[in-house]
């Protein structure tokens, strides 16, 4: 692909730290370990950039190829990349300016184009530059222009990525799911798997654990085929997943599904060989098995992730984890132990924020241990490293704090003393009020009452009477409706039966003409390209034949210069007559490089009494388009013999290749005697022009294929000359 940026190395980078958040000492632990995950190589890759774009005669189209080619893996731009990559906008803008372009290069530009501005605003992404937005809408514009939409999708998914840089969750998740959307539609698997990881990272940075497992799992079934399928990039993939949702899992306290995602991830993390990530997940599954009362076990993850580390800052991180773990279970020698290495690295390292953790931790362990002497120099020491400036500001915010308070507390209480005055008054007005209510409301509630009690009496007594009739009536309409319903089952049943039969008869049918048509258009595409072979076949005997007839007559004439030359020219000639006898196609450069190998023959042969030029309209892209070989040969020999034949000097052959309508057409042209009044070009017609005519007729399908044939006309009404032009077929790849 053409991305720039590794996504899955900064998702594990971003989602351990998340997981990580109660234990902040571990946090510069995590980032430097996370630094060291692989990069691609961009040495290679620079030297075969400059070999290719140092050669001046590459088209445009080839330049885009090769430097887009050259993007390839790279995570980070260096500065000789950004210098090739740079040259995209001057081409691709060159191009899309260009009149009457082909559709299928004017795609190339365009996809260009969204390769440079995705890129551009990846690169801006990271560094927090506001013009990210603009160059993403850039890249979906031209991307979607060219019809690439699953690389337009991926641009989506990168503004979103922009705003979740940002914060900004309303936009993250509109174009995450946006995204996501266009996947579903496509059932692209790959696509889905891809945003459903981006949307599961963006909850967990909101700490909506559940829905972050829901759309993590749901990037899963992607990477369900055989293990033995699977890349590197993919379990590195499915390593950063399952430690997501054990991230995930361990915030919900639910420590066993945690624990369970945190060995997925190490198993395809230790398949990788990556022993950074693979101490980091051991980290995290000691700490998984701590919670669950596996002590052991949590002591033997630790010290494997303890044998992983190479670096001071590794082993410093996992000793504060080992020191925590063992504080939590009360174990406090070996909380100590591990305390006292966390921060004796710490100091080393000269990590302020590291050592402040170490120390209040360090406090607590000695604390409740019962060593108080080494508590108290845990304290202060923790006290030293807090800043000045800070201890300064929390001085005045507690007295702010503490004004606050007294005249909230002073205003508390009058607002206390005014409402329980209230409270006394209206309690003692309810009190008689609800004293003379009460009288009158108790001979109210026995009537009420009484009345009550008479009519539900008599509502009991009619529901009994509705009841019973209601039960009997319900048993009758019962029996009717089972036998009615045994009777439309049979019936059903057996129109099932028939109706299967119907239609698998119906499929049957169906893929027996199917099968067929296929096997009659296999039979007769494979009888057109032997046709094809044949006609080339016996079109190449006829020209070699003509060919030793010239080199004969030199030899008769004592011409030995002129025969040698001939022959050596000839030699060539036969060789790429012979290589493209069994192609069916060959590129429009191999064409003219043979015709122009033919035509300087000829000139040796006629003595050079004609010259001629070959013209490639400019927006032909000779190296993509496949023509027919040896079309335009016979056409060239019948203007040299025919046209030229009362020429002795200064004749003259052009022959153009040109675009018209998205059809490709040849013209050859000569200045002789061009076509008599009384005759027509069928009585100049040669065996190999006859069978190019049948190839011609056999390639494009069309029985009436016309060969136009016309005299050059002066300005005095004279004939100068001879035109003979019709449509080539071709096919274009890019």
């Amino acid at each position: 692909m053409y991305l720039s940026i590794d996504y899955f190395y900064f998702r594990f980078l971003i989602t351990s730290l998340k997981f990580m958040l109660n234990y902040k000492h571990l946090a510069p632990f995590l980032l430097l370990l996370f630094i060291g995950f692989p990069v691609y190589s961009q040495n290679k890759t620079i030297d075969s950039l400059e070999t290719i774009l140092a050669n001046p005669k590459i088209s445009d189209t080839t330049r885009i190829n090769t430097i887009i080619a050259g993007m390839d893996n790279t995570i980070m731009l260096s500065k000789a990349h950004v210098a090739y990559f740079n040259q995209l906008p001057p081409v691709f803008t060159k191009g899309l300016a260009m009149p009457k372009l082909h559709p299928k290069v004017k795609r190339k530009y365009q996809f260009a184009a969204g390769v440079y501005y995705y890129n551009t605003a990846k690169k801006e992404t990271s560094e927090g530059n506001k013009n990210a937005p603009m160059h993403f809408d850039e890249a979906i514009k031209y991307w979607k222009e060219s019809k690439d939409y699953k690389p337009m999708a991926l641009a989506i998914v990168g503004k979103g990525a922009y705003y979740r840089h940002i914060a900004d969750w309303p936009n993250t998740f509109k174009y995450f799911f946006e995204a996501l959307k266009f996947y579903e539609s496509i059932n692209n698997e790959s696509g889905i798997s891809t945003v459903n990881m981006e949307i599961g990272t963006a909850c967990i940075a909101q700490q909506d654990w559940n829905k972050a497992i829901v759309h993590l799992k749901k990037a899963l079934p992607y990477y369900d085929v055989p293990e033995s399928e699977l890349r590197k990039s993919d379990r590195h993939s499915l390593a950063v997943i399952h430690n997501n949702i054990g991230t995930s899992y361990t915030r919900l306290k639910n420590f066993t599904e945690a624990h369970n995602s945190f060995l997925k991830a190490y198993y395809y993390i230790k398949k990788n060989k990556d022993p950074q990530a693979e101490s980091i997940i051991l980290v995290q599954l000691a700490q998984s098995s701590s919670e669950l009362g596996k002590l052991a076990e949590s002591e033997d993850y630790l010290k494997r992730a303890l044998d992983l580390c190479n670096d001071d800052i590794s082993k410093q991180g996992v000793y504060g984890s080992a020191a925590r773990i063992n504080y939590k279970n009360k174990n406090y020698d070996k909380a100590a132990e591990y305390g006292e290495l966390s921060y004796s690295l710490a100091k080393k390292n000269k990590n302020i924020n590291s050592q402040s953790g170490i120390t209040s931790l360090l406090y607590k362990i000695y604390k409740e241990s019962g060593q108080y002497e080494k508590a108290l120099k845990m304290h202060e020491a923790n006290i030293v490293i807090k800043d000045s400036t800070n201890l300064e500001a929390s001085k005045n915010e507690l007295a702010q704090q503490e004004l606050k308070y007294q005249f909230e507390k002073k205003e508390l209480q009058q607002k206390i003393i005014q409402q329980k005055k209230v409270t006394a008054v209206e309690l003692e007005a309810q009190k008689k009020m609800a004293l003379e209510t009460s009288k009158n409301t108790l001979a109210r509630q026995q009537l009420v009452y009484d009345f009550e009690k008479k009519q539900l009496n008599q509502k009991l007594a009619q529901e009994k009477n509705v009841a019973a009739i209601k039960l009997s009536s319900e048993k009758k309409t019962a029996a009717i409706k089972l036998s009615s319903e045994k009777k439309t089952a049979v019936k059903n049943n057996w129109l099932i039966a028939v109706s299967s039969v119907f239609l698998l008869s119906l499929l049957g049918a169906y893929f027996y003409y199917r099968n067929n048509k296929q096997k009659q258009a296999i039979t007769v595409l494979e009888k057109n390209q032997i046709k094809q072979k044949l006609l080339i076949t016996q079109m190449n005997p006829h020209f070699i034949f003509n060919s030793i007839q010239n080199i004969r007559s030199l030899i008769n004439n004592r011409q030995n210069d002129e025969a040698v030359n001939y022959l050596g020219k000839f030699s060539k000639l036969t060789r790429q007559i012979l290589e493209n006898s069994n192609q069916n196609y060959i590129s429009l450069a191999e064409e003219v490089e043979m015709l122009e190998n033919y035509l300087a023959i000829q000139q040796l042969l006629y003595e050079n009494k004609f010259n001629f030029n070959i013209r490639i309209e400019e927006s032909i892209d000779t190296e993509s388009i496949f023509l027919p070989p040896m079309l335009a040969q016979p056409y060239i020999e019948n203007a040299i013999k025919h046209g030229l034949s009362n020429t002795t000097e200064n004749g003259k052959i052009d022959i153009h290749y040109y675009l018209k309508e998205e059809k490709l057409y040849f013209e050859v042209t000569d200045n002789g005697k061009g076509f008599g009044t009384d005759e027509k070009v069928s009585n100049h017609k040669s065996l190999a022009m006859t069978i190019t005519k049948e190839r011609l007729v056999s390639y494009t399908k069309n029985k009436d294929f016309i060969v136009q044939t016309n005299n050059v006309i002066a300005s005095d009404g004279s004939i100068e000359g001879a035109k003979v032009a019709f449509e080539v077929p071709y096919i274009y790849e890019s």
